[in-house]
């Protein structure tokens, strides 16, 4: 029997339902599982009996060259780098998004975009290992760090939105009856822009996750021995020459699911900005 295009497109929709809230669930349900535990091997505990030993009842994701279990560091390094990468994102949406509705006009403008284009010209994880050796380590100076990384996006597309969207006749409107600057910036601009900048939140907090994990995989972010999913795999990554996989596997996993979770939830975002544009 073949399928109706109504039934193909409710179908597809059902799926996409049902992936956008598998996504959610990793996304919110990782760090949240981290934070009401209780765990069944203390993440924080050596056990010299226990010195990399392969999945098993006892151990499920096996445990790491100092004897510490994999699946419980690997939940519990969810409960700081999840937060990390969206509170880093929130800050540079909050920096990024004022700039850019700003920047739109004048010298002062083009040299606001000047600087935020060399900016964005260097490699972003030797921004980001720079402004962590500048600043020290630690949670509070990574999220700074991703941050000042992530600002020049959202200051580009915030900018280009408000270029597009200043010609349009309600904003017009608005400046002919003498709405204030900023009223016109973030009533009648950004009301109607803050579609895709919801969109490249959710992609700049996939990217950061995936900075994070780098600097700790370098170890100039999070100190040990709070477990990270970048430190982790670092230490895991001298036990796969005797073929010791688990201890690397599995953070990397983790990690790659919460980033395909945020980009799904972003093309959901973004397939639901479509429909209602297409609908005006």
């Amino acid at each position: 029997m073949r399928w109706s295009r109504r039934g193909r497109l409710r179908l597809r929709g059902n799926w996409n339902i049902v992936a956008v809230t598998i996504a959610v669930a990793v996304v919110v349900g990782l760090p949240l599982l981290a934070m009401i535990g209780p765990y069944p091997v203390d993440p924080l505990r050596p056990d010299p009996n226990a010195i990399s030993l392969p999945p098993s009842p006892t151990h499920w994701f096996g445990t790491d060259g100092n004897g510490m279990d994999v699946f419980s560091r690997t939940i519990e390094a969810a409960k700081l780098d999840v937060p990390i990468s969206v509170a880093a994102t929130l800050l540079a949406l909050v920096v990024g998004v004022p700039i850019g509705l700003f920047a739109t006009a004048g010298k002062v403008g083009d040299a606001v975009m000047r600087v935020v284009d060399a900016f964005a010209a260097l490699p972003i994880i030797v921004i980001a290992i720079v402004a962590i050796q500048l600043m020290g380590g630690g949670a509070w100076n990574v999220i700074l760090a991703i941050a000042i990384v992530g600002a020049p996006r959202f200051v580009r597309l915030t900018r280009a939105s408000a270029l597009a969207l200043r010609s349009s006749r309600y904003v017009e409107a608005a400046v002919a009856i003498g709405c204030s600057p900023v009223r016109v910036a973030f009533n009648h601009i950004f009301r109607n822009a803050y579609g895709v900048v919801l969109v490249q939140a959710t992609l700049t907090a996939a990217n950061a996750l995936g900075t994070i994990a780098a600097l700790n995989f370098l170890g100039v972010g999070v100190s040990p021995p709070t477990p990270t999913w970048g430190a982790m795999i670092s230490d895991g990554a001298s036990m796969l020459i005797r073929g010791e996989w688990w201890a690397a596997a599995f953070p990397t996993i983790a990690m790659l699911l919460v980033i395909a979770s945020f980009n799904v939830i972003a093309g959901a975002i973004e397939n639901r900005i479509e429909r209602v544009e297409t609908a005006r």
